[in-house]
């Protein structure tokens, strides 16, 4: 029996000893195995070198995507076998060894990828990190100033929400606003935002990797850590008042210990308190503390020039916290409301000539020469030799409304035209100067013979080429030109191109301007020079600036991190 035993006990080792070379395991792995599994790169950059023993051919698995953004609002996926951040010197080979090295360059913060190889049916897995992955507490300036990719944690206030699908919204604290551009629900999943029940006026705690985006800082799929539910909201929904004025309600929901409004000073003097009328919230089975409602009242004086905007606020208290939310009021105003002071820097637009010439009185001229800019709508008499002087009407959008005409006009330089100089033509733009008179307390006009044009196109004298004097007094440069003139924001230049890279949902006007001579970034575009900030979306909707528009726009040469920008850009024209 003892001899059975020993005997069975030798075969099977001859067994065991007879396996094909075919199944031995490399690395404690049939088919592929690694020398290391975790490799660190520090975070002023370098490389870390794995070696891959694999039986058969393999390759990294394209784990790592780049979202590319519509125009639409929807994302494209397109996927990678290593993040932006990482490269190596191969992603797939032979079977056999082979040494793949990752390099990263520098970088202030931490950043990890998780790199799955397949060979076979078989995986092995590899992790490379760069630098500490916690991450840092900020706020929204800290973020904005801070490097790309690296990971933040940032309380801020939900100011609006321009997609609920991605969960794409602006966080605001009280150093600035960045844009969360996607928001991962409570599983870690995608495209589930709404199951996250986040609102406006709601303060909420995120997490994720700072990029820059067309300009636009960004934190980009974050993590939600917190949420304290905002104690008011905002029911009445945000619409444009008429330009006759008249009696606007706003009501919210609140469940604090009443509910405030407060009226900016600069909004006063055409927006009145009326009164408020409160509800109590009645209490259910299922609602213990409802929410009650305030309805503010509130009117709006007529308005007789552009179209102009307020931020109300509105707040409530429970003793603990407090929650403020915005109610947007637009009101409309005229199509071309008065806008110069009849200087050569800044001429009257024809509303304007109209509304001062008026006001002089029947048959009196004007003290002083005075400054025009309009668009030719009708021409009675084009300059001739015989007289030297042309008769035609001007108005702000080039038709026969609203005109101002010009009578018996001179030339360039108060001379009389000659024949073979420039003519002019219905649709030009023009700069004219000279006396007016409200003649016959009828027809407005500058007076006979007592003007002369100062500007036909952009042109200020007979072959003398493009103008430097655009809106307001600014000089007309291309986007070359711009790009090379010094940094200044006492210096106006107008520029018009094409607009590219127009994000949807845009508040304030971030986009590339481009010409034949270049292109630049601007950073946010007002309605007007001085206007409000983060009204972008209105003005594109009212004026029709798109992707592939054709706009002109004044503002100053800055820059920012060594990129030219155009600040404090305003509004001048917008075609399509």
């Amino acid at each position: 029996m003892k001899l059975r035993y020993i005997l069975g006990v030798a075969l099977s080792v001859c067994l065991l000893g007879a396996c094909s070379d075919d199944d031995e395991m490399i690395g404690g792995f049939q088919s592929i195995g690694l020398d290391q599994t975790y490799l660190t790169i520090p975070e002023t950059g370098g490389d870390a070198t794995v070696t891959i023993s694999a039986k058969d051919s393999w390759s990294f698995d394209n784990n790592y995507t780049t979202i590319v953004r519509n125009t639409d609002g929807t994302r494209d996926t397109l996927h990678h076998p290593l993040p932006s951040w990482l490269t190596a010197n191969v992603v797939n080979g032979a079977a056999g060894e082979t040494k793949v090295t990752f390099h990263a360059d520098a970088t202030n913060g931490g950043r990890e990828a998780n790199l799955s190889i397949t060979a076979g049916n078989r995986k092995q897995f590899v992790n490379v990190r760069q630098g500490s992955m916690e991450a840092a507490d900020a706020t929204c300036a800290e973020v904005i100033a801070g490097p790309d990719s690296k990971t933040y944690r940032v309380t801020g206030t939900v100011t609006s929400i321009a997609n609920t699908t991605y969960g794409n919204w602006y966080l605001e604290d009280a150093t600035g606003q960045v844009y969360i551009y996607g928001t991962l629900d409570k599983n870690g999943a995608a495209k589930n935002f709404l199951s996250l029940g986040i609102e406006v006026g709601d303060v909420v705690t995120v997490e994720g990797p700072k990029t820059t985006y067309n300009g636009t800082v960004e934190l980009v799929d974050v993590t939600v850590i917190k949420i304290v539910k905002s104690l008011i909201k905002v029911v009445t929904a945000e619409e444009a008042l008429p330009a006759a004025g008249g009696k606007f309600e706003v009501k919210v929901a609140y469940k604090g210990n009443g509910a405030y409004l407060t009226i900016p000073e600069e909004a006063k003097e055409w927006i009145q308190y009326e009164d408020t009328k409160y509800i109590a919230g009645e209490v259910t089975t299922s609602e213990a503390n409802p929410a009650d409602t305030a309805v503010f009242r509130l009117s709006a004086a007529p308005n007789k020039g552009a179209t102009r905007k307020a931020a109300l606020e509105l707040k409530s208290y429970d003793g603990k916290k407090n929650s403020a939310v915005t109610y947007n009021v637009t009101q409309e105003g005229v199509a071309n409301p008065p806008k110069g002071t009849g200087t050569k820097s800044d001429p009257y637009n024809v509303a304007a000539a109209l509304e001062y010439t008026k006001g002089l009185g029947a048959d009196v001229t004007s003290e002083n020469d005075v400054y025009v800019k309009g668009k030719i709508s009708s021409i009675k008499y084009s300059y001739s030799a015989q007289y030297g002087t042309a008769t035609y009407n001007i108005s702000d959008d080039g038709q026969e409304d609203n005109v101002f005409v010009v009578y018996s006009s001179l030339f360039f330089n108060n001379e009389q035209w000659k024949e073979g100089q420039s003519q002019i033509n219905v649709g030009d733009e023009v700069i004219v100067c000279g006396k007016v008179i409200y003649y016959g307390g009828t027809t407005p006009e500058f007076a006979s013979k007592k003007s002369w044009l100062i500007s036909l196109n952009g042109k200020t004298s007979e072959g003398g080429g493009s103008s430097t004097q655009g809106a307001d007094g600014s000089t007309i440069v291309t986007i070359a030109d711009f790009n090379a003139a010094p940094e200044s924001t006492d210096v106006w230049y107008q520029l018009t191109g094409k607009v590219k890279n127009l994000k949807d949902n845009d508040q304030y006007g971030n986009f590339d301007l481009e010409d034949a001579t270049g292109s630049v970034y601007v950073y946010g575009v007002l309605s007007e020079k001085g206007g409000a900030k983060k009204q972008f979306q209105t003005l594109a909707a009212e004026k029709g600036i798109k992707e592939g528009s054709t706009l002109t726009i004044v503002g100053n040469r800055g820059s920012y991190n060594g990129k030219i920008e155009v600040l404090n850009a305003y509004f001048i024209s917008c075609s399509n």
